[in-house]
């Protein structure tokens, strides 16, 4: 593949993206430490009020909503966190630089690599087998 500077728009929408990113993720971090200060104000006043109560009782499940609410947080962090990642991003800049009859070359030498080491993977066993025992015949039952 031949390398080619990006275009300024290229550019552009790589770093929107980025920032798109960011800024989900700065929203979903004060959201996360929202619910954090709301989970804490829910498990004391649970504690004020007496086991077995109504009011005790409604303070409980305030707590597990919120602690779903946090877990589920957790999952959008992770899912903002993976849009961050390096190869992703290299990849997305190698296509943007390439033509689609250069791209279209390129995935299909990484589909042939990728099938040689997965062949070589399988037969690597059976080529040390081979080896090891070089003038004795093979025996099979």
């Amino acid at each position: 593949m031949r390398h080619v500077p990006a275009r300024p728009e290229q550019s552009q929408s790589l770093l929107s993206a980025t920032d798109a990113v960011s800024r989900e993720r700065e929203a979903l971090e004060r959201q996360r430490a929202d619910l954090v200060s709301a989970l804490a104000a829910a498990e004391q006043s649970a504690s004020f009020f007496p086991p077995g109560s109504t009011e005790h009782g409604k303070a409980k499940a305030r707590v597990t909503l919120l602690q779903n609410e946090l877990r589920l947080m957790r999952g959008r962090l992770g899912v903002a966190k993976k849009s961050l990642d390096l190869g992703e991003l290299l990849i997305q800049i190698c296509r943007e630089r390439a033509t689609p009859a250069e791209w279209k070359r390129t995935v299909a030498e990484a589909r042939r690599r990728h099938d040689a080491q997965a062949a070589t993977k399988d037969v690597g066993p059976l080529l040390a087998d081979t080896e090891s025992a070089p003038g004795r015949p093979i025996e099979r039952d």
